[in-house]
This record gives structure tokens, C-alpha cells and sequence, in this order.
């Protein structure tokens, strides 16, 4: 091999690619703006903390549209426990106290090959992968779900709690969502992301508001999952 051949090989193998940080995936999809990141970081000075969680508390974002970008930044899947609960035999395999504590709940796995996948809203911290190694003797996998919904599930699988059910969307929210689905295939990633950020940002204001219904449908507009006449028409209803 000549020289030139092998310091092109040594490069491809000392230059890893660079994972990209949570609040450039962030802006790159417009989920935020730069004022509001700067006001974050303004914030991490201050009192420290994780920028993400920073951005969550100053209601830039919210809490699953963080956790998506986290586990597309990872490579892991994003899990819903409290909706789909998994089966005892998997969640029980952590000691009650350990979920608690550190805010977990094991979704599924092997148990014969002791893989164990496990549910967490901080899949950054690498404390949680050491504690959950020793408590369980198990290689840990981990996947990405909200608080809320991890909580629901231990309470479910441990406590044999009943998951509450959420409120029936409107009629209208609910073809909105279909319509939005169908666009999603239809657009670029990043397109469909920067809108589906929007909507999440009016959801936590109000779900139901006829507001946001309204601008929900101004988004299904732009990306010309809706006409104008059968927008109108359906908000005329409301």
C-alpha cells in the first residue's frame, strides 16, 4: 500500500462522524429560534442544568418533542409505556425501588440471553445504564419515553393501577391528525418536522382550542394536505 493510500485509510479511520447536537437538530427543524436558544443557554449559565430540559421548563418545547429528537440523535426507538404497557414479566424484572428511583421501566427484551430493554426520558445519562446493569445483571438497551408515561407504567405494572384513558379528541382534531399523517409521507423529514414542531407548541397551550385548531389547519394548508375551501368549511363548524 502506498503512502498516500494509507494516510486516506488512516483518516477514514481516526474521523469518526460528529453527532450532532440536540439544540442544532433543534433549530436545523425549526422547533426553535435563536433568540429562544440563547435565552436557554442564558438560563444553563446561571443555574446549570441540561439545555434540553432548560428549553422543556421555558416552554420553547415540549417534552416529547424533545425525547423524538434525543432518540433521533441516539439511534433509539421512542416508546409510549403508559399506552402500551409492557408485560410484567419484563417491567418486574426491576426491583420496584430501582424504577422508582431512577425513573424507569423495562419495556422488553430477552430474558434468556438477560437483555433488557428499558424505557427512560434521560437517555443521556450513563448512570442510569451502570445502576440498572447492576441491579438486574442484565446488558441494558435503552429507549425513550416521557415521564408521565413511564409513570403510568410502573404504576400499572407494579401497583396493578389502572392506566387512565385520555380525553376522545374532537372530531375535527382527529381528521386533522389523519391528514397530517398522510403528508408526512408526502414530504421531506424536515418539512414535516418543522410543522409537526409547531403543532406540538400550540398543544401545550390548549388541545382543544378552537385557536389551535385553526392554526393546526393553516400548517395542513402550507403543505397542501387541506384546501382553503374545505378548511374554512370545517372551522366554520367549530
Amino acid at each position: 500500500m502506498d503512502v498516500r493510500a494509507r494516510m486516506s485509510q488512516d483518516r477514514s479511520v481516526a474521523a469518526p462522524q460528529k453527532r450532532i447536537s440536540i439544540e442544532e437538530l433543534l433549530l436545523r427543524h425549526r422547533a426553535v429560534t435563536d433568540t429562544q436558544l440563547e435565552r436557554a443557554r442564558e438560563e444553563q449559565r446561571k443555574s446549570g442544568g441540561d439545555l434540553g430540559r432548560i428549553l422543556v421548563s421555558l416552554g420553547y418545547v415540549s417534552e416529547e418533542l424533545l425525547l423524538r429528537a434525543q432518540a433521533h440523535q441516539l439511534g433509539i426507538p421512542l416508546v409510549d409505556p403508559g399506552k402500551n404497557p409492557p408485560s410484567q414479566s419484563f417491567a418486574q424484572f426491576i426491583p420496584l425501588q430501582v424504577a422508582l428511583r431512577l425513573k424507569v421501566i423495562a419495556v422488553g427484551g430477552n430474558l434468556e440471553t438477560r437483555l433488557l430493554r428499558v424505557a427512560t426520558s434521560a437517555p443521556g445519562d450513563t448512570a442510569v445504564v451502570t445502576e440498572l446493569t447492576r441491579a438486574t445483571g442484565c446488558k441494558i438497551e435503552l429507549a425513550v419515553a416521557t415521564a408521565r408515561s413511564i409513570e403510568a407504567a410502573i404504576r400499572a405494572a407494579y401497583l396493578q393501577e389502572k392506566t387512565p384513558q385520555p380525553e376522545p379528541e374532537v372530531d375535527e382534531l382527529k381528521d386533522l391528525r389523519k391528514r397530517l399523517e398522510r403528508a408526512e409521507r408526502q414530504l421531506s423529514s424536515r418539512e414535516y418536522a418543522a410543522a409537526l414542531a409547531r403543532i406540538e407548541r400550540l398543544e401545550q397551550i390548549a388541545e382543544n382550542d378552537h385557536h389551535a385548531l385553526n392554526v393546526i389547519g393553516q400548517v395542513l394548508l402550507e403543505v397542501g394536505a387541506i384546501s382553503r375551501e374545505e378548511l374554512k368549511r370545517r372551522l366554520s363548524r367549530t
